[in-house]
């Protein structure tokens, strides 16, 4: 994952070969979790942070978080799915080293 200028997230790579979690799994996210995001608009695969809003989970930039900013158009329950068009969001699999 890298960033542009301005701290954007910029395209992850290709989406997960893992299903995408289901509305009540990213209900379950924690604060600060990593997630993989394809927005409904076909942008994506990006990589943020789970951001925890007024009761809903939200897509959060390390440069929104510095900010202290609420993108909510990065509602990540909103319109998603397990298909296109949907917004499919992936929790980030954690490598082990052995």
């Amino acid at each position: 994952m890298t960033t542009d200028a301005t701290g954007g997230r910029l395209d992850f790579g290709p989406e997960p070969e893992y299903p995408p979690l289901l509305k009540a799994e990213i209900m379950a996210l924690p604060e600060g979790e990593r997630v993989i995001v394809t927005w409904s608009g076909g942008h994506g695969p990006h990589e943020y942070h789970v951001h925890w809003n007024r009761g809903e989970p939200y897509a959060q930039t390390e440069e929104e978080h510095r900010q202290g900013r609420v993108d909510v158009e990065k509602w990540l329950t909103y319109y998603v799915g397990p298909r296109r068009p949907f917004t499919r969001v992936w929790a980030v699999a954690v490598r082990r080293t052995e």
